[in-house]
Order: structure tokens, then C-alpha cells, then sequence
């Protein structure tokens, strides 16, 4: 059922449930590398799509690829670089 998961995984990667993930700024914070400061209750929108066409994380994004999820591929992968269900305490219900 491995291989089945990593085909299930790949494609949520391409088309995702969630898009874009929108969450309210629990503090005030700077974007590192910036001058942006996004203020304590403003809206924040998570472009997930573009996380996962990032090529930074799934090199030729474009192209569709189930052993991206392998386990040896996926064990060094960043947490937060697959959220075809969004992420938190506000992810989907069919997740």
C-alpha cells in the first residue's frame, strides 16, 4: 500500500484541498530579511500551491512523481512543505 500512499500524496501535491491556507497573526511579527511587519490579528494567506511547485522542495515540480514521497525522499523534506489539508488546528475535516 506503500506505493499507492506515495501516488495519494503526489497528487493532493499538485492539486491540493486547501488553496490558500488563511490564518489571523497571533503577534506582531517581521518577516525575516524585510522591513514588513505583519501586526498582531491581521489575516495572513499561505500560498500552498506555490509552496508545492517550490522546486527549493520538489525539484522539476511540474512533473508528476509519487517517489517524492518516498520514505528516504520525504525524511528530510521541511514540515511545513506538504499542506494539501492546511496545517494546525484549522485542517481540513477530511484529512
Amino acid at each position: 500500500m506503500t506505493y499507492l500512499q506515495q501516488v495519494f500524496d503526489e497528487t493532493l501535491r499538485k492539486y491540493p484541498i486547501v488553496d490558500p491556507l488563511q490564518r489571523n497573526a497571533q503577534t506582531d511579527c517581521i518577516i525575516p530579511g524585510t522591513n514588513v511587519t505583519i501586526k498582531k490579528g491581521q489575516t495572513v494567506l499561505v500560498n500552498v500551491l506555490g509552496i508545492h511547485y517550490d522546486p527549493k522542495y520538489y525539484p522539476n515540480p511540474e512533473k508528476f512523481d509519487p517517489e517524492r514521497f518516498s520514505p528516504e525522499n520525504e525524511k528530510d523534506r521541511h514540515s511545513c512543505a506538504y499542506l494539501p489539508f492546511g496545517t494546525g488546528p484549522r485542517n481540513c475535516i477530511g484529512k
